[in-house]
């Protein structure tokens, strides 16, 4: 009886004990899995992807090529090998879609090719990088990064604008002045000589302005038309005594000669003057051109004022052309700024003025109280020739007005298109691109649908179907 009585020992406090220690284990597992899932995206470089097309001004093939980009402490990292087909601008061809850590880039090497170019990798985004291709290698300066860019990027290629040819002269210190090196930067090319004491003077006193204003981004650079007086020696002396910084180039008879060939500019000696300066941008087209004398006003040092004849006292005193340093930044912040957002529908249409490819001045002003339609287009662009047509019919049938605004071409070639296809209209000529950037243009063709009152009613980008068109029009013009 005494043993039934008696109680067995408990177990209560052992399996207690058990317990808390494989709650505790359990707590820990899962505090170390918080943990490790909050560090992993931290530990881990977060990416963006990097998607790379090609282009060419022609056909071409490009071999296996190993693809860098820089990182901004000098670290170059390899996006991978590309190869194959190029086909003509417009028509691209992707050649690889690469995850890269997020950061800015600021160069490009394929192969044995490097070129400047900044190329933002954004979190969880895709960024376009265009790159231009000839004879199997990288076009000088042909590297085009972001949406915007890549745009332009195709245009220039198929022949939007003259390219620079090759060229091989010298500067002031005897180096190598080429292709290679304005890559990246957008240039302002002037022509002058030493021994002119007329116009070249004010053209100097014009860059000591720009010097001043400009970005860094730009380079500056006078090249002579006289290469039996202007070596190397006397450019360097020039430009000491003037107080330049920039870069003066000069080279053989033959090198200068088709080095100013594009501008039209003759070599020149004394008092012949050229008067030409030209804006190259950073991928190397030419984009504008100036002619003529600039106006300095006072802002030019003694050096320069007792090189000028009584003539170019003249020229000075007069204001020579009007044209001056805030219109040649102006026109550089136009080719390579970034494009303003497009002003969202029932907006005001933004104002301007252009000639047309008869030479008549027309502005968005004389078209007030009319429901009207700007198109704007390219000869290059395959949709804006396909669209016009139908465009002229049905804009004059529903009783509004029709404006056509080529983008970056010259009359004759927007004229003999325009002929070929047989329209009789004129076309506006946007010759700096300055009112597509205002119009937001980002591809063609875009046709904008303004009001009666001046407000945009709708922007169509891409090429308009008759129904489409017929119902904006419909719109359009009863309001």
């Amino acid at each position: 009886m005494g043993r039934m009585g008696a109680e067995a020992p408990s177990t209560r406090p052992r399996r207690s004990s058990r317990s808390r220690i494989l709650w505790i284990a359990t707590a820990l597992v899962a505090v170390i899995a918080v943990v490790v899932l909050w560090a992993a995206p931290r530990v881990q470089p977060t990416t963006g992807t990097l998607v790379v097309v090609a282009a060419g001004r022609g056909a071409t093939t490009l071999p296996s090529s190993t693809l860098m980009l820089r990182q901004g402490d000098g670290s170059w990292v390899t996006v991978g090998s590309i190869s194959g087909s190029v086909p003509a601008a417009p028509d691209q061809t992707q050649l690889i879609a690469s995850a890269l850590p997020v950061g800015v880039y600021d160069h490009v090497r394929l192969g044995d090719d490097a070129y400047s170019v900044t190329v933002e990798v954004n979190a969880g985004h895709v960024e376009p990088l265009l790159l231009g291709i000839a004879e199997g290698r990288l076009v000088a300066g042909a590297v085009y990064a972001g949406n915007d860019d890549v745009n332009l990027g195709l245009g220039e290629l198929s022949g939007k604008f003259v390219a620079m040819p090759a060229f091989g002269l010298v500067d002031q210190a005897g180096g190598p002045f080429n292709l290679a090196a304005i890559a990246g930067k957008d240039v302002v090319i002037a022509a002058f000589h030493t021994t002119c004491h007329e116009t070249c003077p004010l053209y100097t006193a014009l860059f000591l302005q720009l010097a001043k204003r400009a970005p860094p981004t730009v380079q500056l650079v006078e090249v002579t038309t006289d290469p039996a007086t202007d070596t190397p020696a006397v450019l360097s002396q020039y430009a000491k005594a003037v107080g330049a910084s920039w870069t003066f180039a000069t080279g053989t008879s033959a090198q200068l000669t088709a080095f100013w060939k594009p501008f039209a500019v003759e070599l020149a000696t004394g008092d012949t003057h050229v008067s030409t300066l030209a804006l190259v941008d950073r991928h190397g087209y030419v984009r504008l051109v100036y002619r003529g004398v600039p106006k300095v006003g006072g802002d030019i040092p003694p050096s320069l004022t007792t090189m000028l004849s009584p003539r170019g006292l003249s020229q000075l005193a007069s204001g020579g052309d009007g044209w001056s340093a805030p219109d040649v930044l102006q026109a550089l912040a136009t080719i390579g700024g970034p494009a303003p957002s497009p002003p969202a529908g029932g907006g005001k249409a933004p104002a301007f003025t252009l000639t047309s490819t008869v030479g008549a001045k027309v502005s968005l002003a004389d078209f007030a109280g009319k429901p009207l339609v700007i198109n704007f287009w390219a000869t290059y662009c395959p949709p804006c020739k396909a669209e016009m047509p139908l465009l002229k019919t049905a804009v004059s049938r529903a009783g509004a007005r029709l404006l056509l605004i080529n983008e970056g071409e010259s009359s004759a070639t927007a004229s003999s298109f325009l002929a070929q296809i047989g329209l009789d209209q004129p076309s506006l000529l946007d010759t700096n691109l300055s009112v597509g950037r205002q119009y937001g243009l980002s591809a063609l063709p875009m046709t904008i649908f303004i009001k009666p009152d001046g407000k945009i009613d709708r922007r169509q980008i891409g090429q308009l179907g008759d129904r489409v068109l017929e119902a904006e029009l419909s719109i359009l013009v009863t309001q």
